[in-house]
This record gives structure tokens, C-alpha cells and sequence, in this order.
């Protein structure tokens, strides 16, 4: 891409390419700032990122391989200036904005407008360097499922995310065309992941990161 003189460089990752087109071209035509690529994963946003070290990066927290907060820190890790403005699918609570406000420059709800993300991303270009150490839990708290997302598999999301509807496992196998059996396993799985124990719990998980 062709650079633009004392530009700002954005690069946008969202698996939804609806979502990350949208976000994408209002960028491009943003005065003062310059589109320098866009990934829909984890592992290729971080290529991307470690390639283009662009200033600000707008960054989905459900990605299918890995939530936004792993591939902040990973890049971060490896020496990235590059500063965060992520994107959640969720209203969240007090604990859980303060654990991506330690992680992440600045998050935003993607149900906010074209205004709400264009002055995101103006406060987090403007914003200190993030300095805050990565988050670590204390011993007797537990982390909220938001946190752990990433360790749940393509298909563990898939499922989750049949059960936010409302579906039933008869239905869920179904839709997946899957085994009623298999669809038991990874519902165990998800909840043993999540530190979960109801399907109200499930429901609200599922709604944190965004897989209705």
C-alpha cells in the first residue's frame, strides 16, 4: 500500500469481512490516517502486525483461532509499539472492563456508530503508551469467561454458540450434523474451560464473546 506522509497506519482484524470491510474503508477515508492491511485470525493478524508495525491496530476480542487480548499481548511480547483499539460483541461489567482495560489502549461495543469508532481511535493514537503490566488474577478470583475464550476450539465455539440460541443438544447435532454424543463432549469441555456450571452461565459467556 502506498504510504501517505504523516499518516497514521491502521490495520483492522475481524473474522467478519462485513464488519472488517466496513471498518476498513471508513479508515481509508479517515483524513489523516492510512488503511495498511486487515486480517480475519489471530496467527495472521500477528504476521501482519510484526510486518507492518503500524500504529494502531482495531482488533476484534472473537477471533476464530484466539481472542484479541492473546494476539495484543503475543505482539507486544515481541517488542510492538503498536497501540489497541478492541472490539467487543457485549456489554460488559466493571472486573471485566477493567481486565481489557490492562491489556488493550482503548475497546469499543461494534454496536457503536462510524462517529463512536472514529473517536475511539483519535483517544487511543492520543493516549500514553500502554504501560499497565499484564494482568495477573489473584489467587482466590476467578476469571470471567470472557477471558478464557481462547481456549476453546472452532467447534467448541460453534457449539456454544447453538446453545446461546436456545438450541437443544437433539438440534445442535443436527445443525452441525454431529453426534448427539459429541455435541454432550463438548459442552462438558466448554464449561470445564470456562470454570462453568449452568446453561445460564453458557448463555452469558456466549454473549461475552460475541458468538450470537
Amino acid at each position: 500500500m502506498t504510504k501517505v506522509e504523516n499518516s497514521r497506519r491502521v490495520v483492522v482484524i475481524d473474522d467478519h469481512a462485513i464488519v472488517r470491510e466496513a471498518v476498513s474503508g471508513t479508515i481509508a477515508m479517515q483524513a489523516g490516517y492510512e488503511l495498511a492491511g486487515s486480517a480475519e485470525d489471530g496467527e495472521s493478524a500477528i504476521v501482519l502486525l510484526q510486518e507492518q508495525q503500524p500504529d494502531i491496530a482495531v482488533v476484534d476480542f472473537a477471533l476464530p483461532d484466539m481472542t484479541g487480548l492473546e494476539v495484543i499481548e503475543r505482539v507486544r511480547e515481541a517488542g510492538s509499539h503498536t497501540r489497541f483499539l478492541l472490539l467487543t460483541g457485549s456489554h460488559m461489567d466493571e472486573r471485566e472492563r477493567a481486565a481489557l482495560a490492562a491489556v488493550a489502549d482503548g475497546f469499543m461495543h461494534k454496536e457503536a456508530g462510524r462517529d463512536s469508532l472514529l473517536a475511539a481511535i483519535d483517544a487511543v493514537a492520543e493516549a500514553p503508551p500502554h504501560r499497565t503490566p499484564k494482568r495477573q488474577p489473584d489467587a482466590d478470583e476467578e476469571e470471567g469467561g470472557v477471558l478464557k475464550a481462547g481456549s476453546l476450539t472452532v467447534r467448541e465455539r460453534d457449539v456454544l454458540r447453538e446453545i446461546a440460541r436456545g438450541h437443544s443438544v437433539d438440534t445442535i447435532a443436527d445443525n452441525l450434523a454431529v453426534r448427539v454424543s459429541t455435541v454432550r463432549k463438548h459442552r462438558e469441555n466448554i464449561m470445564a474451560k470456562l470454570g462453568l456450571n449452568s446453561t445460564a452461565q453458557l448463555v452469558r459467556a456466549a454473549m461475552q464473546i460475541g458468538q450470537y
